[in-house]
């Protein structure tokens, strides 16, 4: 009877972990369905906070120093990366970067230009590829 009870206890603890996990991963998907557009059209909403978006690389321009990404809707947004701290700060991320790939942008929502572009101040970006590779930990 007792190791009846305690598949059950370990079949329930399971379930609620399971659930837990799955609306973690549900708030996940909420932020990252947000489209450029969404911010641009509500600006007041959005200013000066830090949003992730799960945008793709389009063109990284090293002469003029600009970096663009484009959401799911084909909307751009460009950012500047001259400033030598923030150029320190992506150096790492800035040695592998591929055309058409996914990313999860980080970023602090400033304002919406005349033309209706999102103005906003890169934080980071990393390859949404190493969230599915598993880190490996403890050696070989």
């Amino acid at each position: 009877m007792n190791i009846r009870r305690l598949t059950i206890l370990v079949f329930l603890l399971l379930l609620l972990e399971t659930i837990h996990l799955f609306s973690q991963d549900e708030k996940k998907l909420e932020i990252k369905t947000i489209l450029l557009s969404d911010i641009s059209d509500n600006i007041n909403e959005y200013k000066s906070r830090t949003i992730t978006l799960r945008l793709r690389l389009k063109h990284v321009d090293k002469i003029f120093e600009k970096i663009t990404f484009y959401d799911s809707k084909n909307h751009d947004i460009v950012f500047d990366i001259s400033a030598r701290q923030k150029k320190k700060r992506i150096a790492a991320d800035m040695l592998n970067l591929h055309e058409g790939m996914d990313y999860d942008v980080t970023f602090i929502v400033q304002n919406v230009s005349n033309t209706g572009e999102l103005i906003a101040e890169l934080k980071s970006f990393k390859p949404v590829i190493l969230d599915v590779i598993p880190e490996i930990s403890g050696g070989k």
